[in-house]
Parts: C-alpha cells; structure tokens; sequence
C-alpha cells in the first residue's frame, strides 16, 4: 500500500520569499533571465543566483524529508514511459507547479512537449525511449482508431496519453473517417483502411473514390505498396495478407519482371518483352523501355534482348533532349535548381536524364561523386532505371544563404569533379533577403 504523501514540498516552497517563487515560476514557464531581470529590477545573474539558492534549498528538503522519492516515481510509473501528473501527485502531494516542476527536472525527468510547442501533463525521463516507442506506433499505420489506441497501450503509452500530439513531425499521423493514415501517406492508408474494411477484392476505381484519389494514382500506390496485390485475371485488389487466390506481390518494381520474363523466356523483340512484362506486371510501356538500359539487361548479336550474364551488351542511352535549364560548355555543366522543400531537408532531388547522359552515366545505375565547395559536403548525381537525381544540395545551399524559394545555379567542372553552388535571385525577390 503506497504511503501518503507528506507536506515537505509545499512546507520548503512556503519558506522561500516572495521573489524567488516568482523567478522559480516564471523560469518554469520557459522565461528567460534577461527579461525577469528586467522586470524586477535586477541584473540576468542575480536572478541566476536567486533561481540557484531557491533550487538549493527546495532540493535540500527533498533529500532531507524524502530522499527515496526518484525510486518512489519509478515504481509508480512501471513499464510505462511517461508519468502523469495525477501519478506525481499521488506520491509528492499536492504542491504548487513551479515547485514540482524543480524537484522533477533535478530528479532528471523532463516535460512532454507537443507537436504544437505547448505542454502535455506528463513527463518522461528517457525520451529517447517515448520517442522509439512512438515511431513503432507509426510503424503499425495505418489502423482503424480503436485498434490503434489498443497498440500505444501495448506499447506501454498510458491510456490517457494524447499520443498523438507528442509525434515529432517525421512522424506525422492523421485521424480520418477511416482510422489513423500517415500523413505523408494519406491516399494510400485510406485505400488500405477501406479496402480492409471491405473484406474481399475490389476494383481500383471503387478503392480510389474511398481513398480520395484519381484511379492512375491510386493504382500506381498500391502497385508499388507490397501490402496490396492485384487478382488475375479479372484485375481486382486485394491485401497480400487475405492470400487470395490470383493474387500476385512477388515484384517490388519493374525490372525485376523484365529480368524474370528474360530468364523464363530466353532472347524477345522488345515488342514481345514489353508485352510479356505488361501482362505479368500492371506497367506503362514506357517503364519497361526505362529498364532496358539497366546493366543487367543488353543485346545480343541477333539484336535481341538478353540478360547481361548470357553475353548481352548493355544498351547505352541515347542522347535525350536537353532543357533550357541545364546548360553545358565543355568541362563546366550549370543547373539552375529552385530550392524547394527537398532541398532544405536535405532530400535527393530529381534531375533530367540529359545531365546524366552528359556525364556518361548511360547505363543504371551509375553515380558520380562532386566535392562541394562550399560546406565540405560532398554531392553524389546518380543515374536509376526509373529517375534520375542530385543529392544533397542542403549544406552548400545554407552556405550560400538560401532558403526555400531561393533559385541556384549549381556548376558542375567535370575536368576536377568539384561543383559549387551560386546564389542568383535578384536582391529585390529574393525571399532570403526579405524575411
């Protein structure tokens, strides 16, 4: 039976003088100590040292009165990762909020913090540790609302958690009619929930009106999502998980149907490759042509494709029309790139093929590696089936001051393969030079 609590805390806070209750409370609400200073008339290091003599003295009657109080809370908050302050309560008494607030962070817990800014009525003392347990919940979405309130309790996130609030904002989740989507995923976890909710395989227009999408990009969501599979022949889809006779997930992407077609069917024209690919694989033509400049796909001397291994060369690409943005002359290649959000956060960023082909990068996947000038960083230009892309431009773009909406010039000097980056908005529109 736990024992009731004594009166220690509110005793030590009622000893303190009237000043230094303020400045412990003000500091609590995250006030800074220039401006308590100046609004009491004295310098930032005198409060400094009133906010020490009051931590001081509120501590010494912690150790003194109660000095099992951290293994108290700790037994009192179990396998769980946040400590409500109902449960504080419970064990310190009731006490002023500024004087529970010292005693807990000195104790090394710290407040929740929602996605917000604001403040939840809890407290971790590992957030490493709320955090993992978050980022598993996510890793479980979507889910209907009732299950996923069932999954942060077995994850040991106490019932009355607003858990939601607390996700940093990587892992970011909405409530919808349907249950709980990713946000960065929405169509997608809405074409699952309500396919879900369904029961049996339906057609992609049904499951794009339920997700909120058109039916090309909800079908192009589920064909490259492994939780779903389309039924042959009749063309429906179903959740891998049903095992639904018919149903087909064992390709990630379409060069791996080109390279199975291949080895099950030995040299094709690249009509009957395409044909054979298409009926194995829901995937635009043009795809299937994107990897046949794979390194693992060539011709033979019948002019035939073939797999690499069997003695195929690789087909280079030929030269793609080259946009006005990318200019080139000789050794130095300019880029104009418009710093977008991906740039910021530090994302790879899609670029035209011709930059890639004037590179030599003909085959994929092939890469090629630039020293940065500017920031150290080091930039990699890479060549895929599907894309091609730069990354990461981040670095060199804070070292030229440019923010989201800013336009750069990136210079590619192949003869040394070094670039650097150029600020070139004009000064009155740039958006760096105006916040």
């Amino acid at each position: 039976m736990t024992s009731p609590p004594s009166r220690w805390l509110p005793a030590a806070w009622s000893a303190l003088p009237d000043r230094s209750k303020e400045i412990v409370s003000r500091r609590a609400e995250g006030e800074t100590l220039a401006v308590i200073g100046d609004d009491i008339g004295v310098t930032r290091e005198r409060v400094r040292q009133l906010e020490k003599q009051a931590r001081k003295l509120i501590v010494s009657a912690q150790e003194i009165h109660e000095p099992e109080l951290l293994t108290r809370l700790l037994e009192h908050m179990g396998e769980q990762v946040l400590l409500s302050d109902e449960q504080v309560e419970e064990v310190i008494g009731s006490a002023p909020a500024a004087a529970v607030d010292l005693v807990l962070r000195q104790l090394g817990f710290e407040r929740s913090m929602i996605a917000s800014g604001g403040r939840e009525g809890f407290w971790s003392r590992e957030p490493s540790a709320l955090e993992s347990r978050l980022k598993s919940l996510v890793d479980l979405m979507p889910l209907p609302d009732d299950e996923a309130h069932i999954a942060a309790e077995s994850l040991k996130i106490p019932a009355e958690v607003r858990w939601w609030t607390l996700l940093p904002a990587r892992y970011r989740v909405t409530l919808t009619d349907l249950g709980w989507v990713r946000t960065s995923r929405t169509t997608r976890d809405r074409a699952y929930l309500w396919l879900r909710s369904q029961g049996e395989p339906r057609s992609s227009k049904e499951i794009a009106e339920a997700a909120g999408a058109s039916e090309h990009a909800t079908r192009e969501n589920m064909r490259r999502d492994h939780a779903f599979a389309q039924v042959r022949p009749e063309g429906t889809w179903a959740l891998v998980d049903w095992r639904v006779e018919g149903a087909d997930n064992r390709y990630s992407n379409a060069l791996e149907v080109v390279v199975e077609v291949l080895r099950d069917l030995g040299p094709l024209e690249a009509n009957d490759l395409r044909v054979e690919c298409q009926r194995r694989y829901p995937v635009t033509g043009w795809r299937i042509t994107q990897c046949l400049s794979s390194n693992l796909i060539g011709q033979n001397d019948a002019g035939l494709y073939d797999l690499v291994e069997r003695g195929a060369v690789p087909v280079e690409d030929r030269e793609p029309h080259r946009p006005a943005h990318i200019q080139a002359s000789g050794d130095v290649v300019g880029v104009e790139v418009p710093v977008s959000h991906d740039v910021v956060r530090g994302s790879g960023i899609p670029v035209n093929r011709w930059l890639t082909w004037y590179l030599g990068l003909r085959t994929s996947p092939s890469t090629r590696y630039f020293q940065m000038q500017q920031g150290a960083s080091e930039l990699v230009v890479r060549r895929g089936t599907s894309n091609a892309q730069l990354s990461s431009l981040r670095t060199g773009a804070l070292a030229v001051g440019a923010v989201e909406g800013c336009r750069l010039v990136l210079l590619l000097h192949l003869n040394d393969d070094t670039a650097e980056l150029r600020h070139v908005c004009e000064p009155s529109a740039c958006v760096a030079r105006t916040q």
